[in-house]
């Protein structure tokens, strides 16, 4: 036990967690010690804590995150204001923001090259789709393609046989950004077929996000990757300082292979996402693979974070191949990506409007269930329109306080007549949405503050696409093998309603 404890500590991971510790620490004992010291102090930082929730609340941010921080300063005044300076800051850092506007500023000509097309393709969509369409592409620019084909796979055990093979298969490059990147079988695989392709002379690159892979991803196999020749790069990276940003992570999961093959989906990469591996039961996960047109959307999402966290020189266009029908392509796919650096909360505007136009049914799969007023209103008010709102949760938590805050908005929604299910086998990572047999959403966004706030993701929009019958037949099947809740389910105890009601308050910080 001491020897794997030393171990940890050696590694970046026990470093950067025992810098987090010391830094709470020094912040609680050195309140403390000058509060002793000189009774002046004490008075100091209550005023601190009051300006910097004047400062909150000025801030053009969501205001459940708001109220959240001003309870928890006002509730624990001497140590509240100092905490929020150390973790709560929501905005990227600026050296990180620069990049990603000088990032942004590059792709977006490149996107708006294939807006020309949006205007045919939109007029084959109908008013309800268009209203989507129309709010992603005026938000960020993200156009709607014909000419894509879709696969879908309703499990993570069926996803990575397929990628591993075109991973293989790549001439020109491949590139993968996730979020969680974890030592196994899975994952030898993938490095294995990611050497190959680089000594025959393939253009691999990697991103993975500093903090979802610090305990699993090891630095012995990083550096194996780059003496290989793959060029690697971490999101967001951890520096040991009082400003250890824990938000702000890239929670995306893109895979593009020579601009002909992208996959997007819940999957990271991990020997419990193929179920090669049980921690909480059966793990149910879903990803799509994209052939054709928008593959260049995704194509354009992984190079310009590869332009913020690198100072290699992009060459954008040498990435970009000629339009080409795949087989069996039919109805429009939409591509988008949203994050902290702006404050269009793309991925949840898309959420709200797929939800809010629904007419008969919404369907939607989500291993956390944390909402903030607009998207709690708008589920509320579609199930009480009469539109069918089925939910679907794990019934096996991988965060219990999370899955706990998770449960308190259940009541809530059953009340408003929206169904929720547990998933029995197991745990459901799954982030779906499907509207009317016409639309859909896939990707890795949770429904949930961190996702639509605080971190990067990625996602696609699918209009008419033959899949989305494949998504709705998928859902019934796991809705089958799971239990409805319902109201009683939180009769039970009195104390549960006023511990529900102080975690929703306390969700967004989650």
């Amino acid at each position: 036990m001491f020897r794997k404890l030393i171990k940890l500590m050696s590694q970046k991971a026990g470093i950067t967690v025992l810098s987090l510790l010391v830094n709470i620490a020094i912040i609680v004992f050195g309140v403390w010690y000058l509060s002793v010291q000189y009774w002046w102090v004490w008075i100091v930082l209550h005023a601190v804590s009051f300006f910097i929730c004047i400062y909150i609340v000025s801030r053009d941010i969501n205001p459940s995150y708001k109220l959240s921080w001003c309870i928890l300063i006002l509730l624990f005044p001497a140590f509240g204001g100092l905490m929020y300076l150390f973790i709560g800051r929501q905005h990227t850092p600026r050296r990180v923001r620069k990049r990603l506007k000088r990032a942004s500023d590059a792709t977006q000509v490149l996107l708006n090259m294939t807006n020309a097309e949006f205007v045919k393709t939109r007029n084959a969509l109908n008013p309800t789709e268009f209203s989507c369409a129309d709010l992603i592409l005026n938000s960020a620019s993200y156009p709607v393609y014909g000419n894509t084909a879709a696969k879908y796979y309703p499990l993570g055990d069926l996803f990575f046989p397929d990628l591993v093979r075109d991973i293989r298969a790549a001439k020109r490059f491949v590139f993968m950004e996730y979020f969680i990147i974890d030592s196994g079988e899975v994952w030898n695989e993938i490095e294995s077929a990611l050497i190959e392709r680089a000594a025959a002379g393939v253009d691999v690159r990697l991103i993975y996000d500093d903090v979802g892979s610090m305990f699993t991803l090891p630095k012995k196999s990083i550096k194996h990757l780059m003496n290989c020749g793959v060029k690697i790069c971490p999101f967001n990276k951890i520096t040991l300082s009082f400003d250890m940003r824990l938000n702000n992570r890239s929670h995306r999961k893109i895979t593009v292979v020579d601009g002909e093959i992208a996959y997007t989906g819940g999957n990271n990469i991990a020997d419990e996402y193929a179920n090669k591996k049980s921690r909480f039961g059966h793990w149910k996960d879903t990803h799509m693979r994209f052939t054709g047109d928008a593959v260049w959307s995704f194509t354009i999402m992984f190079l310009s974070f590869w332009h913020t966290i690198s100072t290699e020189p992009i060459a954008y266009n040498k990435y970009l191949l000629p339009s080409a029908t795949p087989a069996a392509a039919t109805g429009y796919v939409q591509p988008l990506a949203s994050g902290p650096d702006k404050h269009e909360n793309l991925i949840e505007r898309a959420f709200i409007n797929l939800i809010s136009t629904a007419k008969k049914y919404v369907y939607i799969t989500s291993p956390y269930l944390i909402l903030d007023n607009e998207i709690q209103t708008a589920l509320v008010n579609a199930a009480r329109a009469g539109v069918d709102v089925r939910i679907i949760i794990p019934k096996k938590p991988d965060k219990k306080a999370v899955y706990l805050t998770t449960k308190s908005f259940v009541p809530l929604l059953i009340k408003a007549g929206v169904k929720v299910y547990t998933y029995s086998p197991g745990f459901i990572h799954a982030k779906m949405i499907i509207v009317d047999d016409d639309r859909a959403y896939i990707g890795s966004s949770n429904m949930d503050y961190r996702s639509f706030h605080l971190h990067y993701e990625c996602g696609a929009l699918l209009y008419n696409v033959d899949v989305i019958h494949e998504m709705k037949s998928d859902f019934i099947a796991t809705q089958n093998v799971g239990r409805e809740l319902t109201y009683d389910n939180f009769k039970v105890n009195p104390l549960v309603k006023p511990v529900y009601a102080i975690l929703r308050l306390l969700a967004p910080l989650m």
